[in-house]
């Protein structure tokens, strides 16, 4: 089990399952780690419902919400500039982890996506991962939701496209590169354990 060092205590989460058993599962994962304010709801109307009722921290919607699945719904969370539950992170769950499946969660405005059946220690790590490592929103006339950039690793011509991305200067080369003898040997003394 899981050590949990988040304080889960004051939170209210809404889990959107067409399980009952699966509902129940999250809800003791989510008991092991200190919450008890768990919502289930069964249908995504009764999440759009809740919503519009109710301060939600945290939502975590099947794949497959009936009637229309959890990417709808969160698209529908996420367009609805009245709903002051329109930013709430949302983890999406699904048994479906081709890569097409996660582009269309995190389009669709997902914080995370998480493997169904899914572990105590799984959903622990997503949560953290949103408690301390949240992402701007991004609000543009196709998208709204987080910032579906994980990281930065440069911007094709050093220039982005977003108003708060700076310029990023790509320094000259520095020294002669490795030849490939050099690079295969580092590769076989990392194989076998040796220093280089």
């Amino acid at each position: 089990m899981v050590s949990p060092t988040m304080n889960l205590s004051g939170l209210v989460i809404l889990v959107a399952d067409p399980s009952s058993y699966m509902s129940m599962l999250i809800h003791s994962m989510l008991r092991g780690f200190g919450n008890s304010k768990v919502l289930e709801v069964r249908h995504s109307s009764a999440v759009l419902e809740t919503l519009t009722t109710q301060k939600i921290d945290i939502l975590i919607t099947d794949a497959r919400i009936p009637p229309r699945g959890g990417l709808l719904l969160t698209r529908a969370i996420r367009r609805k500039e009245d709903n002051e539950n329109r930013t709430v992170p949302i983890l999406v769950m699904t048994s479906d982890l081709r890569e097409s499946t996660v582009k269309l969660a995190r389009d669709a405005g997902a914080n995370m996506v998480i493997a169904k059946p899914m572990s105590p220690a799984s959903l622990y790590d997503r949560l953290a991962w949103i408690a301390f490592n949240p992402r701007q929103f991004v609000d543009t006339a196709n998208y709204f939701g987080p910032d579906r950039r994980f990281k930065i690793e440069g911007y094709p011509g050093g220039v982005g496209r977003r108003k708060g991305d700076k310029a990023v200067e790509i320094g000259a080369e520095a020294g002669p590169a490795l030849a490939q003898n050099d690079i295969d040997s580092l590769f076989s003394a990392a194989r076998v354990g040796q220093d280089s």
